[in-house]
């Protein structure tokens, strides 16, 4: 008698999605990320209602056809979460941020939009497994503020208030065990500050500080990266001595 063992193993290898797009002025940042989620959302109910079956148009098949974009059933099979809340639109700015907490991929159609509506894609993180780091560059308009002792003490106001935000919006949850990430801090050229972050929710993160700016009358362009797997500091070089001009 002959005896055969099998093992299985079963896995989800979902990620992250980030897409940042950047705009002419906020009102179109302001226009798409209200159409894209929208979209989503419906598009989201329809895949819950439909079960993946192929029940005519979809909420995203009527987008690339109402916005001239090139797309065939996009949203559907792996290119769509089904087993998250859906994706988070914001805009911030000039610039709109996609997100997507748990997904294989997600349609080029949403990139596609950006360039319909005039804009272009910043950066694109698919299918992320480390954490996203975010990093603003924080700066005055020189037309509004000309004195460069003014401008110093507001960007410092700015700071300390953002300091106080971000003890709260990069706290780990109490069941995340892994090693804490504080913000790096540093100056660039022409007076600018810049702070990178990892924030315990991307889009609250965001957010917060994009509300914070615009009560304090600060601009703000923000950039996005995955953090390298298992280093315990990604910010280490940015935390280091900087180069005398």
């Amino acid at each position: 008698m002959r005896i055969y063992l099998y093992q299985a193993f079963a896995s989800n290898n979902s990620g992250s999605y980030t897409l940042v797009g950047t705009f002419k002025d906020e009102a179109t940042a302001e226009e798409v990320a209200h159409l894209l989620a929208e979209v989503s959302a419906a598009h989201s109910a329809w895949l819950e209602r439909t079960r993946g079956a192929d029940d005519g148009p979809s909420p995203l098949d009527e987008l690339v056809k109402r916005e001239g974009l090139r797309g065939d059933k996009p949203g559907r099979d792996d290119d769509w979460p089904l087993y998250d809340a859906g994706p988070q639109v914001i805009a911030a700015g000039k610039q709109v941020l996609f997100y997507c907490s748990f997904t294989l991929t997600m349609p080029t159609v949403i990139g596609g939009l950006f360039y319909a509506r005039g804009g272009r894609v910043q950066m694109e993180l698919d299918h992320a497994h480390a954490e996203i780091a975010v990093e603003f560059d924080i700066w005055l308009p020189y037309d509004k503020i000309k004195d460069k002792d003014e401008r110093r003490e507001k960007l410092d106001a700015f700071e300390a208030r953002l300091a106080d935000e971000l003890s709260i919006w990069t706290r780990r949850d109490e069941e995340d065990t892994r090693p804490q990430i504080e913000p790096a801090w540093y100056h660039g050229e022409w007076g600018t500050r810049h702070v990178a972050v990892v924030f315990r929710d991307l889009v609250e993160g965001v957010q917060g500080v994009r509300t914070l700016a615009r009560e304090m009358a600060v601009e703000l362009h923000f950039k996005v990266w995955e953090c390298p797997h298992g280093v315990p500091d990604p910010f280490a070089l940015l935390r280091g001595p900087r180069i005398e001009e």
